[in-house]
């Protein structure tokens, strides 16, 4: 039986004790990654344990400000209801935080999981490589990733179904994805999942004879996948930079001082059934 009360771990440890008071991560003093390292540098570090090239840092801090905000989005009216309410910033940034699901940001993980295990059955059927490989090793056959997009879209559309990361009613076209693109393939970031992202985006246009552009989700799956990070991170590096979003408006919600965000009256309408009619029961004492 495991022994609940002891951890293994080799992502950190606490140095204590002789004069010597720092952090180990991945084998880095912190203090060390404080003075020389950016922010996007030492959250890869810490996932992987690999030291990131600058163009994947780069290309990792391009993708957590093309998900800083949105306008008033869902994350957005939950910290501004929050400081209208006079809850805390701790309540209105975890409730901004707890929003996420299947339809508003969280479509990043199903469809990393989706393009992996259809890339890693493409290259096993054609024996093309290695499809786990971080962004800038060997490259994988235009036709292998043909293959792995046509799957994933059919796999979605199937049963009336649609393929997540694709199409957003704020925007004809969502200006983040080829903004970011261009930036994971300017900073060498860009791989095989860029390249099978871009193939999704045409075979559905192909199957569904009308473009539906790759919108955030979408990318930030792609290119968290090219940065070697599981399909774990791709929903999470979405919330976790529009988090910031719910901190900007609850600030500026509460410095406007309005008090109890509601719906109407008059805006909702009632379809129970009514009260019967008659005389109204008379109250205990």
């Amino acid at each position: 039986m495991n022994d609940m009360h002891h951890y293994v771990t080799a992502i950190s440890k606490i140095v204590s004790g002789g004069g010597d008071e720092d952090l180990i991560l991945r084998g880095r003093r912190l203090t060390d990654l404080i003075a020389t390292a950016s922010f996007a540098e030492s959250v890869l570090l810490m996932l992987t344990g690999r030291t990131p090239t600058p163009g994947q840092a780069r290309t990792l801090d391009a993708l957590w400000t093309a998900c800083v905000d949105h306008a008033v989005t869902p994350a957005a009216m939950i910290g501004r209801a929050f400081a209208s309410y006079g809850t805390s910033t701790t309540a209105a940034v975890a409730g901004g935080i707890l929003m996420f699901g299947d339809i508003a940001g969280g479509a990043g993980d199903p469809m990393a999981r989706a393009m992996v295990a259809a890339l890693r059955e493409a290259i096993a059927a054609e024996g093309a490589g290695d499809s786990t490989s971080p962004a800038g090793q060997s490259p994988v056959a235009a036709a292998t990733i043909a293959k792995a997009a046509a799957r994933v879209v059919a796999d979605g559309l199937r049963d009336g179904g649609r393929v997540p990361g694709f199409g957003i009613p704020a925007h004809a076209v969502d200006p983040r994805a080829p903004a970011l693109l261009a930036v994971a393939r300017g900073q060498g970031a860009a791989g095989a999942y860029c390249d099978l992202l871009v193939a999704m985006e045409n075979e559905l246009a192909r199957v569904k004879g009308r473009r539906f552009a790759m919108n955030i989700d979408g990318i930030v799956a792609a290119v968290t996948l090219d940065l070697g990070l599981p399909p774990e991170c791709a929903a999470a590096f979405v919330m976790i930079p529009r988090s910031f979003s719910t901190l900007a408006h609850y600030i500026e919600e509460k410095a406007q001082g309005t008090k109890w965000r509601h719906v109407p009256q008059e805006e909702v309408t009632y379809t129970g059934p009514e009260a019967a009619p008659g005389p109204r029961t008379a109250t205990m004492p």
